[in-house]
């Protein structure tokens, strides 16, 4: 690859990272994972969320995995420990799945470490594996991940290198974890391809590279289009902002809210995310930001039409254009991506790293009319620029 894919800085380098994977690494978490007849996927946060949209993805497969979340209703235990013998016996070898940069997010660490603690007690090192995606091979995670299962580098942020005494509020708010959050999706959106494709484990860089080009091309159009500059506009003025999606759309939504929730408050405004338990009433000259492949889900429909009907505006990403949801937006962007039943969508991938400047343009403008905003966010602004 090495070549330049988008006119950001953060975009280029995070498939420069992805580049610098280790093959071998590479090879054997693929190879777990595709053995696996259960995968349990474990992530906190944004990473969750990239973590979240793959999975979904691979469970569509033609050859689907069968994905068991903690969060569901039918989890067999109480903690992964309790679960594994029962998760063996229903689909043979399991795969903890954990996306974590740091290495150190609490819950993945958790169950890193009763599963570590399953694998010790009964000996069963054949059909159990912790398989890591992170940046730290000596975090706690890293380190679990290297003796019960597989360990995946991707390169982030280098945040330790700062100078002594500089503020660390870059940790704390977790913005600096992008490049790591959106490579790891990229990688394992690769690798569910392949499998679904029956290709060994060299070929899943001829996934990413064309990958890559084409999600550089679509974050450098979006930035220039008028469909971001009414986002920059509405997102600029004191009002109350809400994303929303189901499923994986709701995961891009969280991701996404986060990331420019940190702005907005800054200047004393709220982000939500709708339909979460305490996402209040929009009032109007809200805006409500959707992403949608088909765009014509029926609840999320009915969520931008009271929206609208409030007063509110709607700015809309969609996958097929023509949709009732790109009819009724008052913004649209559509991400070109292929619906095939049975084969993975890169819809909600693309959608991510389509949103994902977002935050940045936001800080330029609040800049841009004198407002002073907190270092943290000044520091990262300038890194990634």
């Amino acid at each position: 690859m090495s070549q330049t894919v988008s006119s950001l800085g953060y975009i280029n380098r995070i498939f420069q990272n992805i580049e610098l994977v280790d093959a071998a690494q590479q090879e054997n978490f693929y190879y777990s994972l595709v053995k696996s007849g259960v995968i349990i996927p474990s992530a906190e946060g944004r990473s969750k969320g990239a973590l979240s949209i793959v999975c979904s993805e691979m469970a569509k497969m033609r050859k689907g995995k069968i994905i068991v979340d903690r969060s569901d209703l039918g989890f067999p235990g109480r903690s992964i420990s309790e679960a594994a013998p029962i998760l063996k016996h229903r689909y043979g070898y399991v795969s903890l799945l954990i996306n974590s940069g740091s290495g150190k997010s609490l819950m993945p660490l958790i169950d890193a470490q009763s599963m570590a603690l399953y694998i010790e007690k009964t000996g069963d090192v054949k059909n159990f594996s912790i398989d890591v995606m992170t940046s730290d091979a000596n975090s706690p995670i890293g380190k679990l991940g290297e003796k019960y299962g597989n360990i995946l580098i991707i390169k982030g942020r280098e945040e330790n290198k700062r100078a002594e005494g500089e503020t660390r509020e870059f940790q704390t708010y977790g913005i600096l974890e992008d490049v790591f959050i959106l490579s790891s999706m990229v990688v394992l959106y690769a690798m569910a391809e392949a499998m679904n494709d029956d290709k060994p484990a060299e070929k899943i860089q001829d996934y990413i590279r064309p990958l890559s080009v084409e999600i550089g091309s679509m974050v450098d159009d979006i930035i220039k289009s008028k469909f971001f500059e009414f986002l920059l506009d509405n997102l600029e003025e004191r009002k109350a902002c809400f994303f929303a999606g189901l499923g994986s759309g709701q995961e891009v939504a969280r991701m996404t809210a986060v990331r420019v929730g940190h702005v907005k408050r800054a200047i004393g405004d709220h982000v939500y995310v709708a339909g979460e338990s305490s996402t209040p009433a929009p009032r109007a000259g809200d805006i409500l930001v959707v992403i949608s492949q088909s765009g014509e889900t029926e609840i999320v429909l009915s969520w931008c039409k009271n929206f609208k009907r409030l007063g509110g505006k709607l700015a809309a990403i969609v996958g097929t254009p023509g949709s009732t949801l790109q009819s009724i937006a008052d913004e649209s962007y559509v991400i070109k991506s292929e619906r095939v039943p049975g084969k993975p969508s890169d819809f909600y991938v693309k959608a991510a790293f389509a949103l994902s400047p977002l935050p940045i343009y936001l800080v330029s403008r609040i800049e841009g009319r004198g407002l002073r905003l907190p270092e943290y966010i000044l520091r990262w602004y300038h890194s990634v620029m």
